[in-house]
């Protein structure tokens, strides 16, 4: 995943860790960060300790789960992203600000299988990381009206049309990844000219999916959306 800013807090429970105890955290999500950058999700805690160059039971003793660890990875990828759209939405240029928004987030999931699972394909899923992903969509919609109030964006474009143009750029970036790897830059292009708005443009004809149509292509499940189990009477015995 995309490395952080920061350092990710060296504290469980609570407590500060001790200084060995916090280095080997911090090398265990280097590692991780780099090798399900290149590989994917379906990497394991065993493969992640030889990564570090630490023994499996350390990545246990600070990660228990694979879930902890991704979750703990994506925590510092949403903060990144949002300190990108704090800083697109203080731009004096709306424009501008989606425009580099934009490319930012192109740049870390053309760059990193991982994060790109996590984020668009709900590869792995969990109550705190579908919560993340779904609250990325006020800063969309922010920017989005922002860009299309000073006039520079299409009125028909919307916050659900962000994530499937993500993926398209993905979806470049892999099958130019042999050949000459920032090809997907020149497609990202491409789609912006297509969403800035032009005197004489013709309107989009097809609509855009809605939110939740994308939400759910993403693998993102909302509580309330979750289907009651149902239990069979079961007859007795006369």
């Amino acid at each position: 995943m995309t490395e952080s800013s920061r350092p990710s807090d060296p504290a469980e429970g609570g407590r500060p860790l001790r200084r060995d105890a916090a280095l080997n955290r911090e090398r265990i999500l280097h590692a991780a960060r780099e090798i399900f950058g290149q590989q994917g999700l379906g990497v394991t805690l065993d493969e992640v300790a030889r990564h570090a160059g630490v023994g499996v039971g350390t990545v246990y003793r600070r990660f228990p789960t694979k879930e902890a660890l991704i979750r703990a990875l994506f925590a510092q990828d949403l903060r990144i992203r949002q300190e990108a759209a704090d800083r697109a939405l203080a731009h004096p240029d709306p424009w501008r600000g989606l425009v580099d928004f934009l490319t930012e987030m192109s740049a870390d999931l053309a760059e990193n299988r991982g994060l790109h699972e996590v984020l668009m394909l709900g590869a792995h899923t969990s109550g705190p990381i579908d919560s993340a992903r779904g609250g990325m969509l006020p800063f969309l919609e922010a920017l989005i009206r922002r860009a299309q109030e000073s006039g520079d964006l299409r009125p028909e474009v919307t916050p659900a049309d962000i994530p499937v143009l993500q993926h398209m750029v993905y979806a470049a970036a892999q099958f130019t990844r042999g050949q000459q790897p920032d090809t997907w830059r020149r497609y990202l292009e491409i789609l912006l000219n297509g969403l800035r708005r032009r005197p004489g443009d013709p309107s989009l004809v097809t609509p855009s999916l809605s939110n939740a149509m994308v939400e759910r292509a993403m693998g993102i499940t909302r509580a309330e959306e979750t289907p009651p189990r149902t239990t069979k009477s079961v007859p007795h015995e006369s």
